[in-house]
């Protein structure tokens, strides 16, 4: 007998003997996860510890390609809520459950999406295993939630249960900014909304402050956001010069308008010049030019209104059937122009279309089948509270990460992590950690310049690969245009000191 053919005969005897490659568990179709270890509760500094107290059910290697969606999805999650590996541990029978209520929320059955929802919620757990799972798995079950009741056009609790979420961490920044998607589909800013919207502008500055200012018509608030804004980054791109100026002209101030105005159209002739060839950076740049120049046409309109310029404030809105610029600002600048100018004023664009259309694609965005990727993906599910702790040594004096250092040419300090985590619990280790090196300058207080994080998906659900805080506190020049939104080092070190502290040493 041959060699070839002596190893074919062994090779179809091995294939004969091998067992075929296991079906994926109902689990791992359910929501692509395996099992996890049992809660089990040790008083290490008042913290809940995961032990390995009973692990139920067979290992199973992580497999979220084998996640089914729809009617396929449902049936899955059902199944998996009678394996050991859920019956025996009630934190991940709270993910299945959440997760059948994301597929029953796809499916468009609201109602069932709610219950499941409130299943996982309610959940029987010890206090001190309650009290982290209500920072992680407890209110992306508030957020499925909220965004059921959306979708029965219940904007009211839908609010309720997303504020109620965001509160559930309030010096991260994931979930109060889903929370205030869903608060800026109305134009009136409530209470909840303005308490979140003053603390993101805290923790992580950016247009979001201005723009639910924009849409209530609160143009001086909107222009000071702004303002604050603009001095704190390095270098303005040439649209959010160019949205300041149209603000400013909302809020009145035309002088300042026109400064803005003035300094935005060097910078935006400078960027045309990069902008004739066909590689990214040229296409990059001709699509900044293209809406910087709307809104400055925008501002113009609005500063040649101030000044009575009737004519000259209809020939900016010219000629120009659509607009691809806020449309707050948008909708807000021709009505002005077309209350003053009468007829003639921009032909054919109604701004009050302009609005329903933005707050359509807003809603679509946050019920429609956009929102899957959040909620399959993205809601954050259970995260070991030892993770904390785990940034607590990192950022030690005698640690190597996440030391302070001089950024900006000495004008603020910088903290940079790569440590893998949950978003929000990088967030606030930043936080943390900015505390903590302000302290040791001797100062009580810091700004947020800038809180970058690079995201990515795990099981934590959105995580950070990398994240990074710049601050100045009130040693600093930077400081001044700042201290409105300065957080206190005592605030931060009260609300996430005895987490983010390492553990002590084992004693033998």
């Amino acid at each position: 007998m041959s060699r070839v053919v002596r190893l074919g005969i062994a090779g179809a005897l091995l294939l004969a003997a091998a067992p075929a490659l296991a079906e994926p568990s109902a689990l791992l179709k359910c929501d692509g996860y395996g099992r996890r270890q049992t809660p089990g509760e040790q008083l290490g500094r008042g913290l809940v510890v995961l032990g390995t107290l009973g692990l139920f059910g067979s290992a199973e290697a992580d497999n979220t390609s084998a996640r089914k969606a729809g009617e396929e999805g449902i049936t899955a999650c059902t199944e998996a809520l009678t394996d050991s590996r859920t019956t025996g541990n009630p934190v991940r029978r709270a993910e299945v459950l959440l997760m059948r209520g994301v597929r029953q929320f796809e499916m468009g059955r609201f109602d069932d999406a709610i219950a499941d929802a409130k299943a996982a919620r309610a959940v029987e757990l010890t206090p001190l295993v309650r009290a982290h799972f209500d920072r992680n798995i407890g209110p992306s079950t508030l957020v499925l939630e909220a965004l059921a009741r959306l979708s029965q056009n219940n904007q009211a609790e839908a609010e309720r249960l997303s504020a109620a979420a965001a509160n559930a961490r309030p010096n991260a920044t994931f979930l109060t900014e889903e929370a205030l998607r869903i608060m800026a589909l109305t134009p009136e800013i409530t209470a909840d909304e303005r308490l979140l919207l003053d603390r993101l502008w805290r923790l992580q500055p950016n247009v979001r402050h201005s723009q639910h200012q924009e849409g209530a018509g609160e143009w001086a608030g909107a222009a000071a956001s702004m303002k604050t804004l603009v001095a704190m980054l390095q270098k303005p791109g040439v649209v959010t010069l160019a949205r300041q100026a149209a603000v400013q002209a909302l809020a009145g101030d035309t002088a300042g308008a026109e400064a803005t105005l003035a300094r935005v159209g060097q910078d935006i002739d400078e960027l045309a010049a990069k902008a004739g060839g066909t590689d990214q950076a040229a296409q990059t740049a001709a699509q900044q030019v293209a809406r910087a120049d709307e809104l400055v046409q925008l501002a113009k309109a609005q500063v040649a209104l101030n000044k009575g310029q009737l004519e000259e404030a209809k020939g900016f809105l010219a000629g120009r059937p659509r607009w691809l610029s806020p449309a707050s600002l948008t909708a807000q600048i021709i009505a002005n122009v077309q209350v003053k100018a009468g007829p003639g004023t921009a032909p054919g664009v109604d701004p009050a279309k302009i609005r329903a259309d933005a707050i359509k694609v807003a809603r679509d965005g946050l019920t429609g089948k956009g929102v899957l990727n959040l909620a399959v993906a993205l809601l954050p599910r259970w995260e070991e509270p030892s993770e904390a702790q785990e940034f607590g040594k990192a950022m030690l004096p005698t640690a190597k990460t996440m030391q302070p250092k001089p950024v900006r040419d000495g004008a603020a300090t910088g903290i940079t992590s790569a440590r893998a985590a949950a978003l929000d619990t990088a967030t606030e280790a930043l936080l943390v950690a900015a505390a903590r090196a302000t302290r040791a300058k001797g100062q009580d207080r810091f700004a947020v310049l800038l809180n970058f994080i690079l995201p990515g998906t795990a099981r934590v659900g959105l995580n950070s690969r990398v994240s990074i805080i710049e601050y100045v506190t009130p040693a600093d020049a930077l400081f001044a245009a700042q201290a409105g939104r300065a957080l206190k080092v005592a605030d931060i070190e009260a609300a996430l000191g005895s987490q983010y502290k390492a553990p002590e040493p084992v004693k033998r």
